[in-house]
């Protein structure tokens, strides 16, 4: 019966699903984009029926089971409170259900709001008032993740690896989170996968407009990315001459049009998205500063990056996150998560897009990356609870259940269908590049315990259009390694 309760929804699901594509216009869903629905949804239901996560049969009585959640950039990104018949919302909906079928619970998201203090007081007193005071409340924690990682250096999470019902190893947890929250051998404490689309969300890439390749004869961006052509200096080459003053008022602002736009808080991200990291880990699993801070390479990229954002067609946007200028049409890329294709002011726009991974540094390498933004959600289990062993199944079954439900869902059919605008496969493989890649960087979770790198050093530099990183790194690295220690030191002592 179960099974083919499932099966009904994400035949709901694809229903819906063309709906949509029947509802869109001829330029915007294709032929391509109905046959992609049709199979994932396929592959769906036999992934759900046939791939089973270990959880033994468990009967937690009934028991309300809360979980602490923060008001993330994306809607329903932990529960909806009904059904809607919209796609991710169903999806979430369904999770949840299935999640407190089988446990037994009544599963209770305790959502604080984004705006308290610096996303994190709220956390941090519920964790204070759960394992000092003994006010014990919530089996599960997500909040933006640099407060979640400084949560346990402050001691107040527990180690996963003593998650009874846990096994990190398992497809639905994200390789590359859980390595960033690693510490040698037997320490870890947080994780972030299929549990929450935040993860696939706030992935950073670069938007293009269409429209604008078409009208200045410019290189297809697929293309480019698909043969291994996309590199920094090609982004460079193609905003050159395309700053044009629309307003007439003699100075670059807001009523202008540019080759590239960034926001100051989204700029961290070029130097994860050229796949270097702040810290690695060594042969025994222990975090260290990683070689690139200090390489030739970095320097490369930032030169390359300060000439980039040192031409007049690149706008570094002094509103932030103010999509604005894109979506209308006046950019010809937009450095931004992809979670953008959900706002209302891309969905309503008149313009068509494509989204592509943030550029190589040049064209000898292989790989491209995606870099998490600071707005991604990590989640953790409290240093005391009530019972390990259902906060540990709470946990496994949300991410078991998303992998099968959620996630399938979003990626196949919302990001790739829905909002995919390519006539081709190319989107749909760019896609699954950038989320083979995505990168979590220790030193960029725990950026609370560090005197900042890439919210510091590494921003500025590029912000300021003055290159003094290397003094600024030289200066720093004494301050940078006492922290990393204290860091260890705090996450590997027995609690």
């Amino acid at each position: 019966m179960k099974a083919k309760r499932i099966i009904c929804m994400l035949t709901a699901v694809l229903m819906t699903a063309l709906t949509l594509i029947s509802c869109g216009s001829g330029d915007e869903i294709t032929a391509v984009a109905t046959a992609t629905a049709a199979a994932a949804v396929s592959e769906t239901a036999e992934t759900t029926l046939f791939m089973k996560d270990d959880l033994p049969e468990l009967d937690f009585s009934g028991a309300e089971v809360k979980a602490f959640c923060w008001e993330s950039w994306d809607p329903a990104e932990f529960f909806v409170e009904e059904d809607t018949g919209e796609i991710l919302e169903t999806a979430i909906y369904e999770r949840n259900l299935k999640v407190e079928e089988r446990l037994n619970i009544d599963l209770v998201w305790d959502m604080k709001p984004r705006n308290s203090a610096a996303y994190g007081a709220d956390l941090k007193n519920a964790m204070v008032a759960q394992n000092v005071a003994g006010d014990v409340v919530y089996d599960l924690v997500a909040c933006y993740g640099a407060r979640v990682a400084s949560c346990a250096v402050d001691g107040h999470l527990s180690n996963l690896n003593d998650a009874t019902f846990m096994d990190l190893s398992k497809p639905w947890y994200v390789e590359s989170a859980i390595t960033a929250g690693q510490l040698g051998e037997g320490f870890n404490y947080f994780f972030a996968g299929d549990i929450s689309y935040n993860s696939m969300s706030r992935m950073s890439g670069v938007f293009f407009n269409r429209g604008m390749i078409n009208d200045f004869g410019l290189e297809d961006p697929y293309t480019l990315v698909l043969d291994g052509d996309w590199t920094i200096d090609k982004l460079h080459e193609m905003i050159d001459g395309l700053y044009a003053d629309l307003d007439g008022d003699g100075s670059a602002g807001q009523g202008d049009q540019y080759g590239v736009m960034i926001a100051n808080d989204q700029i961290q991200t070029l130097y994860y998205g050229t796949g270097s990291h702040f810290v690695s880990l060594d042969s025994d699993g222990v975090p260290q500063l990683c070689d690139d801070i200090f390489s030739e390479r970095t320097m490369m990229i930032l030169e390359k990056y300060l000439g980039v954002f040192g031409d007049p067609a690149a706008f570094k946007n002094p509103k932030g996150d103010d999509p604005t200028i894109f979506d209308t049409g006046r950019s010809l890329f937009y450095i931004y998560p992809l979670g953008h294709v959900t706002e209302a002011s891309l969905r309503d726009s008149q313009i068509t897009y494509g989204f592509i991974p943030q550029p190589k540094p040049d064209e000898t390498e292989d790989e491209y990356h995606a870099s998490v933004t600071n707005a991604v959600t990590l989640f953790g289990i409290p240093l005391v609870v009530a019972s390990m062993d259902r906060a540990s199944a709470l946990a496994e079954c949300l991410s078991s259940e998303a992998h099968r439900l959620v996630s399938p869902t979003v990626f196949e059919i919302v990001y790739k269908v829905k909002y995919n605008y390519s006539e081709g496969s190319e989107q749909a493989e760019i896609f699954d590049m950038m989320r083979r890649n995505v990168i979590f960087d220790f030193g960029k979770l725990f950026m609370d315990s560090f005197s900042g790198f890439s919210n510091g050093v590494i921003g500025n530099t590029i912000w300021s259009g003055t290159n003094n990183y290397a003094s600024q790194v030289a200066s720093k690295r004494d301050s940078w390694e006492a922290s990393l220690q204290k860091i260890i030191e705090n996450l590997t002592t027995v609690k």
